[in-house]
């Protein structure tokens, strides 16, 4: 299908609303002569289908005047409340149509709302954060940005089906050019949003080809954190949006982490209707089954079986090394990551560099024994060169691997990735590690990340906790793996810096 097709297939018409909104505008329909617009707002604007109705209700109206709105309050009043709220009680809604009988559509409906509802959320946040007066700008940009995907799920079940599936697969623009005939989502949601009469305003935050003011900066690092974090806070990519909000709204690291965490744990609370869970429930990140995806080919029986890890035999009693389990610090750590970000110009040497990231994986991370590994002079392998917490006689100390192995250390280095050895990936991946290296290593679970820069290997770092009852645990993985991007952008900065330097 080409662009057109699709804009024909997705142009304005009806559209029905969640039950939860339509339960809520009858009620406030009720008190329309001294309700203010700003509290029926709130209920349209945690509905992505309410927003656009009522967007293109306004700006159908404002078009014959020359101009346009693009907050959910200007467009109450250009409408008049009571006018909206009367009519609003005739939409029709999702639950009780033909869709509300497919629970699997269903299932992708309250996914993506959750989402958009938590991408919003921080936009609107971020944006108060930044002192923007109108920041209802772009909490309303973040819910049209989905638009797209809802018209998709109401009106081509199939193909969003597919595109869903394809992008468990394949990296998601490839995916939704297969699934929408050589379209995408980017290339369709300008134009759709346009047909749909929705500001100018709106649609330059949206515009990826208007890159650099700092209201878009916000709304794009609010989409992608919402979009990393449905499943989990691991994704290494979140740094990348954290230090964007940081260097617009001037908060520190550490703050911008807080306030995300925090917006979505209030984003879960505030839309409890929503069946989907969403960032929220993943804070503590525990072990445990994931969520069935509903567009996942696998079957819940199949996706929540578990394979049960036999045990390795009890080793030896060996004296243990590391009977005080160190605590993390955070103030080291916030500390470390500052010290790397306010040397992103050169000005330190690799040793100088060095030293500040393995003293916030030790102190500030609490870890034990760290070694970080760099190329040898050759390029051909990756080998120890600065160490930490690791006695002279330990072996580990002796640490390398070739780069062109296909271990598992040598497939880590393919791009930048990280790996927590425990006991539940331990019977898969514990094989695919050189029996020598198992030697040096030992039977606990470590931590492990290589780093890139401009797309090339600069260093592999480890770290664990020893070999006693000092367990390694997800939120210090999560912090790891946020401290060893920062040092990838640091010995990325470093001038000179080659294999063996």
């Amino acid at each position: 299908m080409t662009l057109a097709d699709w804009l024909e297939r997705l142009a304005p018409g009806p559209l029905p609303v969640f039950a939860h909104t339509q339960t809520r505008l009858s009620e406030q329909w009720r008190r329309s002569e001294e309700i203010a617009a700003r509290e029926v707002a709130q209920t349209v604007l945690a509905d992505p289908l309410a927003s656009l109705l009522l967007i293109q209700a306004a700006n159908q109206r404002c078009s014959r005047l020359g101009s346009e709105v693009s907050t959910a309050e200007s467009a109450l009043m250009m409408l008049g409340i009571s006018h909206y709220l009367d009519q609003a009680r005739k939409l029709p809604v999702l639950e009780e149509g033909r869709v509300g009988g497919d629970a699997k559509r269903m299932a992708a409906l309250h996914a993506l709302l959750r989402r958009v509802h938590h991408g919003a959320w921080q936009a609107r946040d971020f944006a108060v954060l930044h002192s923007d007066l109108r920041a209802e700008e772009v909490q309303l940009a973040a819910l049209l940005h989905a638009a797209p995907e809802f018209l998709l799920l109401l009106r081509a079940p199939a193909e969003a089906r597919r595109m869903a599936r394809l992008k468990h697969r394949m990296p998601a623009e490839e995916a939704e050019s297969l699934a929408l005939g050589g379209i995408t989502l980017d290339q369709l949601r300008l134009p759709l949003l346009e047909n749909w009469k929705v500001a100018q305003l709106s649609r330059d935050l949206l515009d990826p080809a208007l890159v650099g003011n700092p209201r878009q900066t916000i709304l794009m690092a609010c989409l992608n954190i919402a979009q990393r974090s449905q499943y989990g806070w691991w994704d290494e990519t979140l740094l990348g949006d954290y230090l964007a909000l940081s260097s617009i709204n001037l908060l520190s690291l550490e703050v911008v982490v807080a306030t995300t965490h925090a917006n979505a744990m209030h984003a879960e609370r505030a839309a409890g209707w929503i069946t989907a869970p969403g960032a929220g429930v993943w804070m503590p990140m525990l072990p445990g089954p994931w969520p069935v995806d509903p567009d996942e080919e696998e079957t819940a029986e199949a996706a929540a079986t578990t394979v049960a890890v036999p045990k390795a035999p009890a080793p030896a009693p060996a004296p243990a090394r590391h009977t005080a389990c160190p605590m993390p610090d955070k103030r080291v750590l916030r500390e470390a990551l500052q010290g790397i970000e306010g040397h992103l110009d050169g000005t330190l040497n690799l040793n100088q560099m060095s030293a500040i990231i393995l003293k916030g994986l030790h102190t500030g991370l609490g870890l034990s024994r760290i070694l970080f590994a760099m190329a040898t002079p050759d390029g051909l392998q990756m080998k120890s060169r600065f160490t930490l917490g690791i006695p002279v006689e330990d072996p580990l100390r002796h640490f390398a691997f070739r780069l062109d192995a296909r271990d598992l250390f040598g497939q880590l280095m393919g791009k930048m990735q990280g790996l927590w050895m425990n006991e539940s990936n331990r019977e898969r991946l514990w094989p695919m590690i050189q029996p020598a290296l198992q030697e040096m290593i030992g039977s606990g679970g470590f931590y492990a990340m290589s780093l890139h820069s401009s797309g090339k290997p600069v260093g592999f770092i480890y770290a664990d906790r020893g070999h006693g009852e000092c367990n390694l645990d997800p939120h210090t993985y999560t912090d790891f793996k946020m401290l060893c991007l920062q040092a990838a952008r640091g010995l990325g900065k470093l001038g000179g810096l080659s294999p063996g330097q």
